[in-house]
């Protein structure tokens, strides 16, 4: 009997085509994976249970959305896991809300460490900020163009006086090495300045200027009743009573500054109206929020318990 030897190769393909078709797994390996299947478990005991329970809930649903550059996402992960192990969440709605309270209790968190930063803002910083203040003012008083009233007139400001103290030291340096010059020092006028009529007032610069008139000029000399020394020995002393004067006023009014300052950082500690108000506002918002959540956790607890419990045993009657 003859056979069509073309027939029987196109028979064959075909039997080879089905027997690789996709998706065919052969008798011994689905015996294989049969066998693995039986070994994969899962957790088996209550620990394991319990942290595998979360697992489609790694980093959170909120995670990415609630954490700002710079907070801790770690401990973050710790409120959100405390909170699903307090309340041990079932199903996805459960584990949303549970989600939605860890976020909210966050934001208060952040709410309460901006108010403190804004406290300690002001705590830290009202200090230095004064104290550039002073400074700047001295700055200008020391380089304003045309300042005749003197920057010792009426001044309160410990920074002025320092550099009073420093402009009479060296006043003074330079008189002890050199003497009277019968020249107007300038340094002193920047100190004192001249009145309203462009005199020099009462004081050190006035007593100044009459010595070393009095040194200098010789028709002064006449009537003068002490020599250029005794006069530029009789101007040193002034010049180191009035330092000693600096001095002490400079001591006080670095503790009133003090002083100052500090009643003014406990006054910060309470914060202003407005910004009070603020958080005030912000804070009763998440409150509600938190117990808005809380109140849908607990119904949907109370639905669920409901649904699982089960039905009562039916007590049957007979009549007699």
């Amino acid at each position: 009997m003859e056979t069509d030897s073309s027939n029987m190769g196109v028979g064959k393909v075909d039997l080879d085509r089905g027997a690789r078709r996709p998706g065919h797994i052969s008798e011994t390996r689905l015996a294989a994976n049969r066998r693995n299947a039986q070994k994969s478990t899962g957790p088996r005991t209550t620990r394991g249970k319990q942290r595998s329970r979360h697992n489609a809930l790694k980093s959170g649903i909120f995670a990415n959305a609630i954490l700002l550059n710079g907070e801790d996402s770690v401990a973050y992960d710790s409120l959100r896991k405390g909170l699903m192990e307090d309340w041990k969440p079932v199903g996805t709605f459960e584990a949303t809300l549970v989600e939605t309270l860890a976020s909210l209790i966050w934001r208060r968190r952040r709410l309460l460490r901006a108010e403190r930063a804004e406290i300690s803002k002001v705590v830290e910083f009202d200090e230095l900020d004064s104290s550039m203040a002073q400074s700047s003012e001295c700055w200008d008083l020391l380089r304003a163009p045309g300042n005749s009233s003197g920057i010792l007139r009426n001044s309160s400001n410990p920074f002025v006086i320092k550099e009073a103290i420093d402009t009479l030291k060296i006043c003074r340096d330079c008189l002890e090495k050199f003497g009277f010059d019968g020249k107007d020092p300038w340094r002193l006028r920047t100190l004192y300045g001249v009145d309203s009529e462009g005199f020099t007032p009462p004081g050190l610069f006035r007593t100044y200027q009459v010595y070393s008139r009095l040194a200098t000029d010789p028709q002064k000399k006449s009537e003068a009743n002490a020599s250029p020394d005794e006069l530029k020995k009789e101007m040193l002393e002034i010049f180191a009573q009035e330092i000693e004067r600096l001095t002490e006023l400079r001591t006080a009014l670095e503790v009133l500054d003090s002083r100052r300052k500090e009643y003014e950082a406990l006054a910060a500690l309470v914060p202003s109206v407005e910004i009070s108000e603020r958080y005030i506002r912000r804070e009763a918002h998440l409150s509600r929020e938190i117990d808005r959540t809380l109140s849908q956790l607990e119904r949907a607890r109370r639905i669920r318990l409901c649904k699982t419990e089960p039905p009562g045993a039916a007590v049957g009657i007979n009549a007699p």
